[in-house]
């Protein structure tokens, strides 16, 4: 039996019991789209513009084209950017030369390019057979490419589905997403060599618990692990940068946005998962803001009431 077969057998049996969720993995060849295009495809659609990928800035295509080919070298040669100033990037062509009698390392440059933010040039200092393709390659990563819709697919499922496999790679997503998904496996169909997979999985049997048992140990995992990075800092007793501790401020409102998404669409409680978001949130807050103990406190019980709301509303 092909795919096409389990998934009509699948789509008949959650139009009889309800859609529980469905099941959604994909495999993505060689992607390189203009951004312009990415949008009339995203129109086409219907899908919801802020998950595409941003238009790719030239200094961005240009690190991305010297590190392409910097993969590319051999004969103990190696591609290195010198400097980046608010003016233009240098990168050079280096031969290392090991000094075993010093135990040290030498470098020759052989040639080096620039690239200029104010006019999105590159200029060659010196001829090299490795520089002479970097002008193609800037083209290529000007536009949006596999590693920009590798970004885009995984920051969809990331905020809106649960991992099924510890390794990743096949999605659980609610039905309240059925749309979005559809809408964004159109689009990455319609862009390159994509291929995508979505089977519909019926709300029959114990179906919803096992998930639900699931959504609840992949959460409560990424939570931990949160607290354990965080417990590293402590421990460290150095100053975190307030960059890192906004980060964690974000991945904090993402989880609590996917355990509200994955309790409704499984119907499980979720009040033990939200009250660890809240003290971990609260403690990140101190150390970057310098928030009182009161103040989480004070969080903690408005959470309380909202995590008590929400379980009335899904009839617990």
């Amino acid at each position: 039996m092909n795919f096409g077969k389990v998934q009509s057998s699948f789509e008949t049996a959650a139009k009889q019991a309800g859609l529980l969720g469905t099941l959604f993995w994909w495999d993505l060849g060689n992607n390189r789209v203009d951004h312009r295009i990415l949008l009339e495809h995203a129109d086409k659609a219907g899908l919801d513009k802020s998950l595409l990928p941003s238009a790719v800035k030239p200094a961005t295509a240009f690190k991305r084209a010297w590190r392409a080919a910097a993969r590319r070298i051999g004969d103990g040669l190696l591609l290195r950017e010198i400097a980046e100033t608010p003016d233009q990037i240098v990168v050079a062509v280096v031969r290392e030369h090991p000094d075993v009698l010093n135990l040290d390392l030498r470098y020759e440059v052989l040639a080096r390019a620039t690239f200029a933010k104010s006019t999105d040039s590159i200029a060659l200092l010196e001829k090299h057979p490795i520089l002479d393709g970097l002008g193609a390659l800037f083209d290529h990563f000007s536009a949006i490419t596999t590693e920009d819709v590798r970004a885009m697919v995984l920051g969809f499922v990331r905020k809106s589905g649960l991992s099924i496999r510890h390794a990743g790679g096949v999605y659980f997503i609610p039905p309240s997403l059925s749309d979005t998904l559809r809408a964004l496996t159109e689009v990455l169909r319609s862009i390159g060599g994509n291929t995508t997979w979505a089977l519909p999985v019926a709300d029959l049997g114990d179906a919803a618990a096992m998930l639900g048992s699931l959504a609840r140990e992949t959460l409560d995992a990424e939570i931990g692990a949160v607290e354990a990075e965080l417990a590293a800092f402590d421990a460290r007793d150095v100053d975190t940068r307030d960059s890192t501790l906004q980060r964690r401020l974000k991945k904090f409102d993402e989880l609590r946005g996917r355990t509200n998404l994955m309790a409704g669409a499984l119907s499980f409680r979720a009040d033990a998962l939200l009250e660890k978001l809240v003290t971990l949130e609260g403690a990140v807050k101190r150390r970057l803001l310098g928030e009182p103990a009161q103040q989480s406190l004070v969080a903690a019980g408005e959470q309380a009431a909202i995590i008590e709301a929400y379980d009335a509303d899904v009839g617990f």
